[in-house]
């Protein structure tokens, strides 16, 4: 069985066996076919477990066809994973991306020219996208600001020039989506860096870069009054988006 962390204020009906069968589904059907598209497959795409999880039977449910290198990983080895498979590399980026997360074709090839060999650490993503919701098949444009305070995105990245570092540091250590930036700034000292004189910022081009997957089963996403107004239908051209 697949753990999952309890967090406040979740239904409790997502650590159900349907929950996480009908999250597989999604990961298949809009993950994948966004990282098999990718213009740069120089990646790895890490499936991060709870400690308890049966790995074998994870593996048996995600039994497919894929064009790009995967792991699926304990939660408390994936740190010594990737100080095992970065010895001899320069750059690390580690990239935070939900099962539930579709990423435009160029998404890895835009992360890769974002780094900066004279920043020790550079925070990247964006914070506009689309909400696709199935059970309507709609796409809504999709934009909120956190301002200085933290930022939403749900495909963000840490790039690291590890010879500045002193030791191997990777997204997940900066918490959820709404707190990377801030926690970044307030805990630089943990990456080794004695003062922080420049901003860790959060990539926006003004376009939509993810599209957010809104399952039809929950109701845990619902659009509320309060925020209607950053909404807008549109013609989502997936064509346009993975670019083919």
């Amino acid at each position: 069985m697949i753990e999952f962390v309890k967090i406040n204020g979740f239904p409790k009906k997502i650590y159900t066996e349907e929950y996480i069968l009908n999250g597989i589904r999604v990961m298949k059907r809009y993950l994948f076919p966004s990282l098999e598209n990718q213009s740069c497959k120089q990646f790895i795409w890490i499936l991060m477990l709870g400690n308890k999880a049966n790995i074998s039977y994870v593996k048996s449910l995600l039994d497919f066809n894929k064009s790009f290198d995967s792991k699926i990983i304990y939660k408390n080895s994936i740190k010594n994973y990737i100080r095992n498979i970065t010895k001899d590399c320069d750059i690390l980026i580690t990239t935070r991306i939900d099962y539930d997360d579709r990423i435009y074709y160029d998404a890895v090839n835009d992360i890769r020219k974002a780094i900066n060999i004279n920043k020790p650490i550079l925070l990247y993503g964006y914070n506009r996208g689309f909400l696709y919701t199935e059970l309507k098949d709609e796409y809504y444009d999709l934009f909120t600001d956190f301002k200085n305070n933290g930022a939403m995105s749900v495909f963000i990245s840490l790039i690291i020039v590890l010879k500045k570092v002193k030791d191997i540091h990777i997204i997940y250590e900066l918490g959820n989506h709404f707190l990377v930036r801030k926690n970044l700034i307030k805990s630089y000292k943990l990456f080794g860096i004695k003062e922080m004189n420049y901003e860790p910022a959060i990539f926006d081009s003004g376009e939509g870069k993810f599209v957010y997957v809104r399952q039809n089963y929950s109701g845990m996403y619902n659009v509320t009054k309060k925020n209607k107004k950053y909404l807008k239908v549109l013609n989502f051209n997936l064509t346009k988006f993975y670019g083919k």
